[in-house]
């Protein structure tokens, strides 16, 4: 039985900002509207049957709108297996040794590769970002900020496993230079100061800044990855999207505040207008 899949059911359960990318069922059609909405924002898309397997789509859905799939590793998107080398030696083992992994899929390094430990910070932020996903499914406006969070934290690890640049993001529908600006003026155009974490500002702003706390973490570890002498950033493009994220999470942690207290949480255009000065 397929899973129909409308532009509302999109709207309801992902944040949808630039960028993303969606993970639907491998039964998944797609109305027009959906297709276009998915068209217009540049959102990716994988698909995943009930065993967890992941494809992608290679052509255009058939006559009852049905995607074409090819099975793909999750992390990179390749149908492709490719033998790795070590990096010491370039031969190709046949059983990879205890203390090395892959660094992608063509080397294998040691395990104390400083790259490795970039990722086990992501990776640990990730998992905080599942997590809050989980503890946090309301209101529905930072359950969608949530899901742009965690698919820029999978976005950052996939660029930094295949060596690509990162495209540009959105988090709650506000781009980079609005976040920036709203993280560090929050009284002008949030009506509230800066925060000084504490418990009486309630259970979501609290899990909340435990992950803007984790993104700090990997960034200063990415700073020291991959900053070389006279401050040359091999991969600024990482260490700005994790700037970034911190700030999108600052946002979200006085919005958060101001929601319980009885404020509803506003939209980006609402937000956005603000920072533009077409609004008090």
């Amino acid at each position: 039985m397929s899973t129909f899949i409308t532009e509302s059911w999109l709207r309801e359960r992902h944040g949808l900002s630039e960028g993303t990318e969606l993970r639907l069922p491998a039964d998944a059609r797609l109305t027009p509207a959906a297709r276009a909405l998915i068209d217009e924002r540049h959102l990716s898309l994988k698909f995943h049957d009930e065993q967890g397997r992941l494809y992608r789509a290679t052509e255009e859905p058939d006559a009852d709108g049905a995607p074409c799939l090819q099975a793909v590793h999750g992390l990179t998107g390749s149908a492709r297996r490719v033998a790795a080398t070590c990096q010491l030696c370039g031969s190709a083992p046949a059983d990879k040794p205890a203390g090395m992994t892959h660094l992608n899929a063509h080397e294998l390094v040691a395990k104390n590769d400083p790259r490795l430990q970039f990722r086990a910070q992501l990776d640990a932020a990730i998992a905080l970002a599942v997590w809050l996903q989980v503890e946090l499914p309301e209101p529905a406006e930072l359950a969608a900020w949530l899901a742009d969070i965690r698919s820029l934290l999978g976005q950052l690890m996939r660029a930094d496993v295949l060596d690509e640049e990162l495209a540009g993001f959105a988090v709650g529908g506000l781009d980079q230079a609005v976040l920036h600006r709203l993280s560090h003026a929050p009284l002008k155009y949030l009506g509230h100061d800066h925060l000084v974490p504490e418990c009486g500002h309630g259970r979501a702003p609290a899990l909340l800044n435990l992950l803007r706390a984790k993104v700090r973490e990997v960034e200063i570890c990415a700073a020291q990855v991959f900053m070389a002498a006279g401050f040359k950033l091999r991969r600024a493009d990482l260490l700005h999207a994790l700037n970034r994220l911190s700030s999108a999470l600052y946002v979200a942690m006085l919005l958060s505040l101001l929601h319980r207290r009885g404020q509803p949480w506003p939209s980006a255009a609402e937000l956005s207008r603000r920072v533009q000065g077409e609004a008090p």
